[in-house]
């Protein structure tokens, strides 16, 4: 199964030639405002973004991710579930997808639409990703395109429908106990179970991005399974 290592490039500044990357200030259409908490109501810290390569299903497409960095909002430190027996083969609704994201947010729009937002205070320092188109799965690369997921918990996850369409893939997966490499001046993270310097996403588990391949009807539902 092809897949793609997002490996991360260190000693970069930040330039429109690069649509994937973590941190720096995010690279999303001018018509869309920075995204905010809808807990806490603070503005989101820009986390990465991917712009899917060619020979992919969403080659064209890019996603955002913002994340609530600010407050610790406990149940929701990881993305909500859904309210099924099994998540494998489960149907995840679009009023579903429309309500779990409360103190994050996935911006999905057209690549070559995006332009830097040069307002954003950035926090994470910028690294941008070189995407190399592989078949062998290594469960040590942080970022990884497509492929097969690797269940760190031994039990299948995957869901069955996403927004009713049931052709889906893996767009990405994240490795567990990955940090975010913070600039020295930002705030630290509100966690009061960790005690890092960088930030982390969805409590540093494993992180699932799973995405509709129906140009009409785009959707992603992101889920976790921990170490």
């Amino acid at each position: 199964m092809i897949n793609w290592n997002c490996n991360i490039l260190k000693n970069k500044q930040q330039d429109s030639k690069y649509d994937s990357f973590i941190g720096g200030k995010p690279k999303i259409p001018r018509n869309c405002s920075s995204p905010r908490c809808n807990l806490c109501k603070e503005e989101l810290t820009f986390m990465f973004q991917i712009a899917f390569p060619e020979g992919h299903a969403w080659y064209g497409k890019s996603f955002a991710m913002f994340f609530c960095t600010k407050h610790f909002h406990g149940e929701f430190c990881i993305p909500e579930f859904p309210n099924v027996n099994e998540l494998y083969g489960a149907e995840i609704s679009r009023d579903f997808l429309d309500k779990y994201e409360r103190n994050f947010k996935l911006v999905i729009f057209n690549t070559d639409q995006g332009v830097i937002q040069e307002n954003y205070e950035e926090k994470l320092i910028f690294k941008p990703f070189h995407m190399v188109k592989t078949e062998q799965m290594d469960p040590n690369v942080d970022f990884v395109i497509s492929g097969k997921p690797i269940w760190i918990m031994g039990k299948d996850e995957t869901p069955g429908k996403i927004a009713s369409v049931s052709n889906i893939e893996l767009l990405l997966q994240i490795r567990e106990d990955y940090e975010f490499e913070k600039h020295s001046n930002a705030k630290p993270q509100d966690n009061p179970y960790y005690e890092q310097n960088n930030y982390m996403l969805f409590a540093a588990d494993r992180i699932y991005f799973w995405g509709t391949t129906d140009a009409n009807n785009l959707a992603v539902y992101i889920s976790v399974q921990s170490p």
